[in-house]
Order: C-alpha cells, then sequence, then structure tokens
C-alpha cells in the first residue's frame, strides 16, 4: 500500500507579499521613497531620494529591527536624485526596515521607515 504524504511549506507573510512602498517628506525640500521586496531569503530596501540640486553626497544606514544591514554614500544625479540599493537578512517575525539619509552638504536628513 503506497503512503502519499503531503508537505506544507511554511513561508513568512512577507514571501506573498510582492513589494511595499512608502515615502515621505525630508527635513528640506527632497522627499523619499522606500520598497520592500522579497528576494530569496533576503528583503531587498530600496532607497530613493528626489532634491532640488545636483551634485550633492548623502550617506546613508539602513538597519532591520535596529542591528545596521548596510551603508551607503551616493552624490545626487543631474536631476537631484539618487538611489541606493542593500539586501537584509530575514529574520524571524515582521522585520521593520529604517533608513537613516543625510545629505553631507546642507544637513537635511530623510528618514524612512516600512514594515515587511
Amino acid at each position: 500500500m503506497a503512503v502519499a504524504s503531503v508537505v506544507a511549506l511554511a513561508l513568512p507573510a512577507s514571501a506573498q507579499t510582492r513589494a511595499k512602498v512608502a515615502g515621505g517628506a525630508c527635513s528640506g525640500a527632497s522627499t523619499w521613497t522606500l520598497t520592500l521586496k522579497w528576494d530569496v531569503g533576503r528583503i531587498e530596501s530600496d532607497m530613493e531620494v528626489q532634491t532640488p540640486a545636483a551634485g550633492q553626497v548623502w550617506t546613508s544606514v539602513f538597519k532591520d529591527n535596529g542591528t545596521v544591514f548596510g551603508r551607503s554614500s551616493k552624490t545626487t544625479r543631474a536631476d537631484g536624485s539618487w538611489s541606493a540599493t542593500r539586501f537584509a537578512p530575514n529574520q524571524a517575525g515582521a522585520d521593520s526596515i529604517t533608513v537613516s539619509s543625510t545629505n553631507t552638504v546642507t544637513g537635511e536628513v530623510c528618514n524612512a521607515a516600512g514594515t515587511f
């Protein structure tokens, strides 16, 4: 007699979500968008900032539940924008992703947050 077995895979809720997008205003004239996506056991975190000035350097710190998983330094393009992508290992439960970006010229700050 053959026995059939069924294996159920418990995937994190985030594995069933294509992407989550959050956005907001920075401390000056800039705006931010944070996109979080599932990427084979990791969370792809894409931070984009739109500013009114080209050629300015921004530094960023990426955190997942308070633990740093990435840093970046980007210079705004001719259109005043920049973006940086970092990958966080998936942690148990909800992942609270935060990105703090600072314009090294003006001191403007963008604080982005999203949960995945």
